[in-house]
């Protein structure tokens, strides 16, 4: 009877992981990335992209990332 509940428990916990890892990656599908306008040069900080993201150009936030053989400002909203 425990090994039964044990294993009922582990099933359940890893269905549940994989029920969240799924529902995490659609969501992800639906941000939409944009090099922004206002930041020059090349990127260091994601504080600072997020700023003038925020700030200047109306989008939720930003990122540093590879854009190319730079890493740029990429500015990010969800749709």
């Amino acid at each position: 009877m425990k090994l039964s509940n044990r294993v009922l428990s582990a099933f359940l916990l890893i269905s549940f992981i994989f029920i969240a890892a799924t529902i995490e990656m659609g969501l992800a599908d639906k941000i939409c990335k944009t090099r922004s306008d206002r930041f020059s040069g090349v990127c260091f900080s994601s504080n600072n992209c997020a700023i003038i993201c925020q700030l200047f150009e109306q989008f939720e936030g930003g990122q540093c990332e590879f854009d190319g053989a730079f890493r740029r400002c990429l500015c990010t909203k969800a749709y």
